[in-house]
C-alpha cells in the first residue's frame, strides 16, 4: 500500500489553509462509500468542515491547519471498509493525532480501494499545532505496519526495512535509492507535476521542461562550464539561442525569441540560481538584449519545402502546436547529438531565423521552406528535424542532384514521406516508408494482440480466483456442518480451569481436528491462480537475451557478405559500366565490375563469394556491407542489417547454421600505402585539414618531408621504416560532410611512429596519440631540440620498438590528453619508458575561456588571446613573455587557474 500527503501545485509543504476544510471535506465525503469522523462534536459531516475551521482559529498563527492523507491498496488487493478505517486509524496513532479532528472517507471509484483523512492539525482544546516535521518518514513506517498486520503486500517506498522478533517495523536508509534520485535530480530529471501532466493530456505536446534533449543539457552545461562572470555566461548562452535569468526567488532557462521557459533546475541542480551564485558571484542581468553580429551571411543553394496533409491540418492549426514551434523546433534540433555539437549560433529571434554551422554553413526558416548553404550531414538532419517540427506531412527537396537523393533517402528514413524527388530515389524512398510502414504494422498487431491476450488472461484469472472463491466457501461450510457438534459440546463445557473441564476440552478439540484433517484442505483449490507478475522478470530477460543474440548474430554477417554487389550499387544510385575505360577484360562481369555514379568510380572484384571493392577517388573499399554503409550515411550496422534482410527475403533476423570457415587472410602488403602516400601532392600552396584545425602554414612547411595533403583536403603523417626510413604507412586525417574519418591509420599500411624533426640532433622527444597534437606542440615552443612523435592510436609492437629505438639518449616526455585516457596513455608509456616523464597540456589557458583537453586546444587558446597585430611565426616569443615557457617537465608549461565548481 501507499501513503501519501496531498501538496497543493505550485507550494511547497503539504497542506492547505483554513478556506480547505470545506472542498475538501465535501469532495472526501461525497464520494465515499462509508464515513467516519473522529474528535468531532457533530456525527454529520456536512458540519464538519465548520467545525475544524473553527478550531483552527484557535491559533492564528497558522498558516495551513489543513492536512490530508490518502492511503491507496494495489488493484489486485481489495480491503474492506472495515480494513480501510483501521489502516487510517493506525495511521492517525502513528502520526501522533488521535486527538485531533479528523474526517475519515473510504473510495471504491476507482480500479484502487482508498482511503481518505482530512485532518486538523490545531488541537481541539490546547490550539497547538501538530508538526508535520518528517511525516513522510513516519507514514511510511506506519504502511509497513498496516501491511503486516493485515496481509497486504509490501510496496517500494524510499526506505528498506526490517522486522524484529517482536514484531516491530524498523526503518533503514536506502542509499542507492538516494544515489538514483540525486543522480536524476543532478540530470534535470524530475517527476512531471500534475500541470504538467494536465498541459500534454490537454494539448498532446510535451512540455519544455520535460523535452529538453540529453545532447542539449550537455552543450549547456559545456557553455556554463566555461563561463567566468555573468556577463560572459549571458553572452555565451546568447550563442546558444538560450537566455538565464532570475524569476521570484528562482531562475529560469528562456530560448531567445520565444515565451516559453523552464526551470534552471531542469538542466540540472548545479545550475540553480544559488549554485550559480556561489560560483559567479551576485546575479546581474545582460547589459542588453543579444544581439549576433559574428554569424555568416546566409546564401541558399539547397532547399526543403512541405505540404500538410489535409487529415493534418487540423493538429497544426491548434493554437498549441503554433505557441510551442519554436521551442519544439529548437528541442528538435538538439535530439542528434552530432547536430547539436556541429551547431555554433541559435538565432531563432532572427527574422527570418538562422542556425549557423561550426563550418559556417548556414540554414534558414523561411516559413513555407528551408534553405542551407551547404549540404553536410548535420545540415540535412537539421532540415528534417525542423520539417518535423513544422508537422509537415511530405517534404521535397531541391538543390544539386547528391543533395536530394541524401536528403531524400535521409528523411525516408526519419519516417518522413519524400515527394518531388527523381524516379530512381522516389522509388527507392517509397520502398523505405513501405518497410518502416509494414515494421509499423508488425508492432502495432503484436501491441494488440498481447493487449488481447493480457486482457484474456486477466479475464480468465478473476473468472479462476471467482471459482476458488465458491470452493474455499463450500469447504469452509463442510467444515463448519461436520464439526457443528464438536463445537457445541465445547460450548457446553465452556470456560474454566478444573481439571476435569480442561480433560473434557482436550478431548473435544482433539476430535474436531481429528474430522479436520479426514476433509480436503479448505486451502487448497482445484485451480490456483498465480499472480500476475510471477514469472514476469524471467520470461522478459529470456526474450530479451534471445532478441539480442538474433539482432547480433555473426552468422547473419556472413550472409549480408555474400549478397551480389549489384544488388546494393544500384540502391546507391551506381550504374553498372562494363565498358568503362578503367575497365578490365572481363566483359561478362563475373569476377570484375566497374560502377560509376558521377565523377566517381568503384571496381569490385569477387574471391570466391564474396564482392569487394575499391573507390578510386576517395580511397574507400572494403565489402558489400561497407559499400551500403557509405551510400547511406549517418546509418549504423543495424540500418544495414534490416535492409539486407529485406533484400535477402527476411524481414526478422534468422539463426543459420555456422557458415563454413572462411580462408585466412594474409599479411597485407604495405606496398599499396607506400603508393598513395607518394601519390599524395605535398603541401605546397595547397589547404588542409590541419590548418582548418589551427595549425600554421609555415609548420606545415617546417616538417613538408613527414606530411602530405589527403583525401578531402585531409593531412598525411608518415610512418617510416626505423632502421631504413622507407614509407611502411601513414595516419590520416580528414573531415567530409562535418563528418572526421574513422579509420586514423591507412588500410594496407604498417603502424609503427610518426616523427617530426631531426632525430639525429635532438635532445628531447615528447609522445602524441595523434600528428595534429604533434604539430600544435611544436608550433607552440618553436624548438629544434625536440622531436615530435605520434604512435598513431595505441601502442602495437612495431611502434614500441621504433618508440625504443628513438629514446636512447634521449630526454623522453609523454603530451598526452588530460584526460583518463590520456592518463592511461601515459602509465602504457612508463611501463615502456620508465624514465617518461609527463607533459600534459593544462585545462585552460590564462586569459581564454574555453577549456583545453589538448595541445591542439591549446595552441587555439593562445592564439585567441594574441593582439591582432601578432604573428603565428611569434607566438613562442609571446609564451617566454607570458611566462608559458617551459619552467620543468614535470608540470604543464601554464598556470593552472581554479575553475568554478557547480553544485
Amino acid at each position: 500500500m501507499i501513503g501519501e500527503a496531498i501538496k497543493k501545485e505550485g507550494e511547497k509543504g503539504s497542506g492547505g489553509g483554513a478556506d480547505a476544510f470545506k472542498p475538501g471535506v465535501a469532495y472526501v465525503c461525497g464520494k465515499a462509500t462509508r464515513v467516519a469522523l473522529r474528535n468531532l462534536a457533530s456525527r454529520d459531516w456536512q458540519n464538519a468542515a465548520g467545525d475544524m475551521r473553527l478550531t483552527s482559529e484557535l491559533n492564528s498563527r497558522v498558516r495551513k491547519p489543513y492536512y490530508h492523507l490518502v492511503l491507496s491498496w494495489h488493484e489486485l488487493e481489495q480491503p474492506t471498509d472495515d480494513q480501510m478505517v483501521a489502516a487510517a486509524d493506525h495511521m492517525i496513532r502513528s502520526l501522533g493525532l488521535e486527538e485531533h479532528q479528523i474526517v475519515i472517507g473510504t473510495h471504491h471509484d476507482t480500479m484502487r480501494r482508498h482511503v481518505h483523512l482530512v485532518c486538523n492539525t490545531v488541537h481541539p482544546i490546547t490550539g497547538k499545532v501538530w508538526s508535520k516535521s518528517n511525516d513522510h518518514l513516519r507514514i511510511e513506517k506506519a504502511c509497513r505496519e498496516i501491511e503486516l498486520a493485515q496481509g497486504w503486500s509490501h510496496d517500494r517506498g524510499r526506505f528498506v526495512f526490517d522486522v524484529s522478533a517482536d514484531g516491530a517495523v524498523e526503518l533503514k536508509p536506502n542509499p542507492a535509492a538516494w544515489d538514483k534520485k540525486k543522480a536524476a535530480r543532478d540530470a534535470g530529471q524530475r517527476p512531471k507535476t500534475s500541470g504538467a501532466r494536465k498541459f500534454e493530456k490537454s494539448t498532446g505536446i510535451e512540455t519544455f521542461e520535460h523535452s529538453i534533449p540529453a545532447a542539449l543539457k550537455a552543450r549547456f552545461a559545456q557553455v556554463v562550464g566555461t563561463a567566468q562572470d555573468w556577463e560572459g555566461l549571458h553572452a555565451a548562452l546568447g550563442e546558444l539561442g538560450l537566455r538565464y535569468y532570475k524569476a521570484g526567488s528562482g531562475a529560469r532557462i528562456g530560448i531567445l525569441g520565444s515565451d516559453e521557459f523552464a526551470k534552471a533546475s531542469a538542466f540540472g541542480s548545479k545550475f540553480s540560481i544559488r549554485k550559480m551564485v556561489a560560483a559567479l558571484g551576485a546575479y546581474k542581468d545582460p547589459e542588453g538584449a543579444y544581439v549576433n553580429d559574428l554569424k555568416e551571411d546566409h546564401k541558399g543553394i539547397e532547399s526543403i519545402s512541405g505540404v500538410v496533409w489535409k487529415e493534418d491540418r487540423k493538429a497544426t492549426a491548434s493554437s498549441a502546436f503554433k505557441l510551442t514551434l519554436l521551442r519544439r523546433i529548437y528541442c528538435d534540433l538538439h535530439l542528434n547529438p552530432a547536430v547539436s555539437d556541429a551547431i555554433r549560433f541559435v538565432d531563432l529571434q532572427d527574422v527570418p531565423p538562422q542556425i549557423t554551422f561550426r563550418d559556417n554553413a548556414t540554414l534558414v526558416d523561411h516559413g513555407s521552406r528551408l534553405s542551407t548553404s551547404r549540404s553536410t550531414h548535420e545540415t540535412r538532419a537539421a532540415m528534417i528535424a525542423i520539417a518535423k517540427a513544422k508537422g509537415w506531412s511530405s517534404v521535397k527537396f531541391s538543390g544539386s542532384p547528391d543533395f536530394v537523393r541524401l536528403a531524400s533517402l535521409e528523411a525516408a528514413r526519419a519516417g518522413l514521406p519524400v515527394h518531388g524527388a527523381p524516379q530512381d530515389i522516389q522509388t527507392q524512398c517509397d520502398a523505405i516508408l513501405d518497410r518502416l510502414e509494414r515494421q509499423q504494422c508488425r508492432i502495432e498487431a503484436e501491441a494488440r494482440a498481447g493487449q488481447q491476450a493480457a486482457h484474456e488472461a486477466t479475464v480468465d484469472r478473476k473468472q479462476g480466483i471467482r471459482v476458488n472463491d465458491a470452493e474455499r466457501a463450500e469447504a469452509a461450510a463442510r467444515v463448519d456442518v461436520r464439526t457443528a457438534e464438536v463445537r457445541a459440546v465445547i460450548d457446553a463445557i465452556g470456560p474454566g480451569r478444573d481439571p476435569v473441564r480442561t480433560a473434557l476440552r482436550t478431548v473435544a478439540r482433539q476430535e474436531e481436528k481429528r474430522i479436520k484433517a479426514e476433509l480436503p484442505d479448505r486451502r487448497s483449490v482445484s485451480n490456483p491462480q498465480a499472480a500476475p507478475d510471477a514469472d514476469r522478470r524471467g520470461s522478459s530477460t529470456h526474450r530479451r537475451i534471445a532478441r539480442a543474440v538474433k539482432e547480433n548474430d555473426h552468422h547473419e554477417l556472413d550472409r549480408m557478405r555474400t549478397v551480389h554487389i549489384n544488388e546494393i550499387a544500384s540502391r546507391g544510385g551506381w550504374s553498372y559500366d562494363p565498358k568503362h575505360k578503367d575497365g578490365h577484360n572481363d566483359p561478362q562481369g563475373r569476377d570484375r565490375r566497374t560502377y560509376v555514379r558521377g565523377g566517381e568510380t568503384i571496381k569490385a572484384t569477387r574471391k570466391g563469394s564474396l564482392w569487394v571493392w575499391t573507390n578510386n577517388k576517395t580511397g574507400a573499399s572494403g565489402s558489400v556491407i561497407d559499400l551500403w554503409l557509405s551510400d547511406n550515411a549517418g546509418s549504423t550496422l543495424g540500418d544495414a542489417r534490416k535492409a539486407f534482410r529485406e533484400i535477402m527475403g527476411t524481414d526478422t533476423p534468422m539463426l543459420v547454421p555456422p557458415a563454413a570457415p572462411r580462408l585466412g587472410d594474409t599479411p597485407q602488403d604495405h606496398t599499396e600505402a607506400r603508393r598513395r602516400w607518394e601519390e599524395a601532392p605535398y603541401i605546397d600552396d595547397h589547404r588542409t585539414y590541419a590548418e582548418d584545425r589551427g595549425i600554421s602554414k609555415a609548420t606545415l612547411h617546417r616538417f613538408q618531408e613527414d606530411v602530405r595533403c589527403g583525401a578531402f583536403g585531409g593531412i598525411y603523417f608518415a610512418h617510416r621504416n626505423p632502421e631504413t626510413g622507407d614509407i611502411q604507412g601513414f595516419e590520416q586525417r580528414w573531415e567530409k560532410d562535418g563528418q572526421k574519418n574513422a579509420a586514423r591509420f591507412a588500410k594496407g599500411g604498417l603502424k609503427t611512429v610518426s616523427v617530426l624533426g631531426n632525430s639525429k640532433t635532438a635532445t628531447r622527444m615528447v609522445i602524441f596519440e595523434g600528428g595534429l597534437d604533434a604539430l600544435a606542440l611544436a608550433e607552440f615552443e618553436d624548438r629544434h631540440d625536440t622531436i615530435y612523435v605520434s604512435t598513431g592510436g595505441g601502442f602495437g609492437p612495431k611502434t614500441e620498438a621504433a618508440l625504443l629505438k628513438l629514446a636512447e639518449g634521449l630526454q623522453a616526455l609523454s603530451g598526452f590528453d588530460n584526460d583518463a585516457a590520456g592518463e592511461a596513455l601515459h602509465r602504457r608509456l612508463t611501463g615502456l619508458l620508465p624514465r617518461a616523464t609527463r607533459l600534459a597540456p593544462p585545462s585552460q589557458v590564462e586569459g581564454a575561456k574555453k577549456v583545453c583537453k589538448d595541445w591542439l586546444d591549446v595552441l587555439n587558446a593562445s592564439k585567441g588571446v594574441l593582439s591582432p597585430t601578432m604573428s603565428s611565426s611569434g607566438l613562442a616569443a609571446h609564451s617566454e613573455s607570458a611566462g608559458l615557457a617551459e619552467q620543468s617537465v614535470q608540470a604543464p608549461h601554464l598556470r593552472e587557474p581554479e575553475m568554478p565548481e557547480f553544485g
